[in-house]
């Protein structure tokens, strides 16, 4: 970006000044063209008219938990309350903007394929005055909170997710541009469109975000010892039909949560609740060679909610359904 200038030198209106849709018939009128899916119709007043001129959108391919525009805008100014979805804005050329967000006001040139994410819950302002071809990238929140889970074991209100507007990072450049390609996909593209949304948004926790009591020190980046682990071990195998936090973990070997984290991850090169998940599974894997439980006794036993919650993680994990590698081990 640009330079950046203090909020009382824009002369952009206040996002207080502009009505959620249901509020707005105008913003509903059947002269406008809107390409949004049903999730986000109350949550966003971004309208594609005459002014923005669709080139692709993901409308009518049957996505779920995603939604994505590539569209053509004249210069044009407007403001958009707060939304529970992620959404990421990436322009395909240089362009001249005035963008208000997170308190702070840039002006100055955004580079192509650079990213402007906004966190869920957060609004924005924002002024162009070029003829801007831009992709448009919406992740619903529950894939926020399900990634959250199981990358860092914590509640996605624990994690302050950043928002910046800078150039293009690479990772996040080849997963937006799979998702723009999809949208010449024929319909029937669902399941690949979760699977993105989840690779998009691990992405962007992984480059973005910050845990808010995790310390990054370098004190805390000591392995844990071959006993703590082990007690760590004995305690998940003897607790995988049960609930618990990672103070709980913490709490086992005498450590505060943020240092536990930090020397369990160094330890295993995974998170607490990624560590769980695979001696579920393995335990589930054992459970199903045995033939005895039936898939249902299977989830409760290894601390899955029900049988196609379970049946989601194995798949993830193994490769097959739990049905398929019971029939496939006997």
């Amino acid at each position: 970006m640009g330079q950046l200038f203090s909020t009382e030198n824009t002369q952009l209106p206040s996002s207080s000044s502009i009505p959620l849709p249901d509020e707005s018939p105008d913003i509903l009128s059947s002269t406008k063209k809107i390409i949004r899916p049903q999730f986000l119709l109350r949550e966003t007043p971004m309208v594609f008219d005459a002014s923005r001129e669709i080139i692709r959108a993901s409308d009518g391919l049957g996505w779920s938990n995603m939604a994505a525009v590539l569209a053509r805008t004249d210069p044009f100014e407007e403001v958009v309350p707060p939304i529970s979805s992620l959404f990421i804005a990436v322009p395909q050329q240089k362009i001249k903007i005035v963008l208000e967000k997170d308190g702070k006001t840039f002006q100055g040139e955004m580079a192509a394929n650079s990213h402007n994410i906004i966190a869920p819950g957060n609004g924005y302002a924002v002024q162009g005055f070029d003829l801007i071809n831009a992709f448009y990238v919406y992740i619903k929140n529950e894939i926020l909170r399900e990634l959250a889970d199981e990358i860092y074991g914590r509640r996605l209100d624990e994690i302050d997710l950043l928002a910046p507007t800078e150039t293009a990072d690479p990772s996040l450049t080849y997963l937006l541009d799979t998702c723009k390609h999809m949208l010449s996909e024929p319909a029937g593209t669902n399941l690949s469109s979760d699977y993105l949304a989840q690779a998009i948004v691990a992405c962007v926790f992984s480059r973005h975000s910050q845990l808010r009591d995790v310390p990054r020190s370098a004190d805390s980046r000591v392995p844990l010892s071959q006993a703590q682990m082990q007690r760590v071990n004995d305690y998940l195998q003897a607790n995988l039909d049960g609930s618990f936090q990672v103070a709980d973990l913490a709490a086992v070997i005498g450590l505060s949560r943020t240092i536990f984290f930090e020397r369990f991850t160094v330890t295993t090169k995974a998170t607490p609740n990624q560590y769980l998940q695979v001696l579920r599974i393995n335990r589930a894997k054992q459970l199903l060679r045995d033939g005895k439980l039936s898939l249902v006794d299977i989830a409760f036993a290894c601390g899955y909610a029900d049988q196609s919650h379970l049946a989601r993680f194995f798949k993830r994990f193994v490769g097959v359904a739990p049905g398929r590698y019971r029939k496939d081990t006997h």
